[in-house]
């Protein structure tokens, strides 16, 4: 009797301590779901789709003009991961336009084109400052040309193609701003069409199809949601400076982009967009406002030719600017 006691006993224990097992157990998984479930909560992303199309008709119009239609379409997207010390934020900007003026024998001209990937990798250090890594690749879909009724391309896919890697520091003060300084960057243009190559275009040496530039590197961000109290709108800037350290130590490339968008109705909505660029190394050719080049002349006005006889295109670094207004349908994710 006393031997069935005892056993009954240790038995209850053995199941008490089975079942305290169990439940020790059940509550780590229910802790480790839990901790799943919040690590998965640390990612976030947002995008912005838009497509805009215009059409204007004349038929036998008496005040002249031509009939034009064009189509662009731009997409901006963001998806970014915070957890613990960890930071990733990555960046998608695409855009294409076309454009078509005269009647139907009339050729699609290109007027907007763009491929940009931003990925910026890093670690805390304290509430605003992060130990970081940024990685930048800009380039084009398709040939470019100087004005439709032009043969010869002046850019393609992966010409110019411009790449930024750099190794620094990110401050961000709160949810709107952040600053990206870099004292070690590399930046890397790659023309890899070598009818372009072979002349030395977008700063490449002649025959060659890579430049590699050593400099510092400074990049600003800017969002805001409902910009001047606009309700429905979205703001974001963009301004990026690199010096090179070696060749031409006191010119700055600039890169400025700046997109507007403000929510007219579910699917409608307006669309603002600015992109500067301004890069010394770019040799761009000269043309009047008539859309004729511009040669370089001699005192007497005679032109100066080059060994075969051929007028010599006034070329030189100046400023780009692009702007793209716009109405059409728009998805915000």
């Amino acid at each position: 009797m006393l031997k069935i006691i005892s056993f009954s006993l240790v038995l209850f224990s053995i199941l008490k301590l089975h079942s305290q097992i169990d439940n020790s157990l059940e509550a780590k998984l229910k802790i480790s779901e839990k901790d799943k479930k919040a690590d998965t909560l640390k990612w976030h992303a947002s995008s912005v789709y838009n497509i805009g199309f215009n059409r204007v008709g004349l038929y036998n119009w008496a005040g002249g003009g031509q009939s034009s239609m064009s189509i662009q379409g731009l997409i901006s997207a963001n998806a970014g991961y915070a957890y613990k010390k960890i930071l990733w934020k990555n960046t998608l900007d695409l855009a294409y336009g076309i454009i078509k003026t005269g009647g139907t024998s009339s050729s699609w001209f290109k007027n907007d084109d763009r491929i940009e990937i931003s990925s910026k990798f890093g670690f805390v250090a304290n509430k605003h400052w992060a130990y970081t890594a940024f990685a930048n690749f800009r380039t084009q879909f398709y040939k470019g040309y100087n004005s439709v009724v032009d043969s010869l391309y002046v850019s393609n896919f992966l010409s110019p193609a411009y790449q930024i890697a750099a190794i620094g520091f990110d401050y961000t003060p709160n949810k709107e701003f952040a600053w990206f300084y870099s004292p070690i960057t590399i930046k890397t243009t790659i023309v890899l069409n070598d009818s372009l190559s072979n002349i030395g275009a977008f700063g490449v040496n002649k025959g060659k199809n890579i430049r590699t530039e050593l400099g510092g590197y400074i990049k600003f961000v800017y969002n805001k949601k409902d910009l001047f109290d606009i309700k429905n709108s979205t703001f974001k800037t963009t301004l990026s400076l690199f010096n090179n350290y070696i060749a031409q130590s006191e010119n700055v490339d600039i890169t400025w982009e700046i997109l507007f968008s403000l929510k007219l109705k579910k699917y409608l909505s307006l669309t603002f967009s600015t992109y500067l660029i301004y890069d010394d190394d770019i040799q761009i050719a000269r043309y009047n406002n008539d859309g004729n080049p511009i040669y370089y002349t001699r005192d007497d006005g005679s032109y100066y030719l080059d060994n075969n006889g051929i007028k010599i295109q006034k070329k030189g670094p100046i400023t780009q600017f692009k702007e793209t207004f716009g109405l059409g349908l728009s998805f915000t994710y």
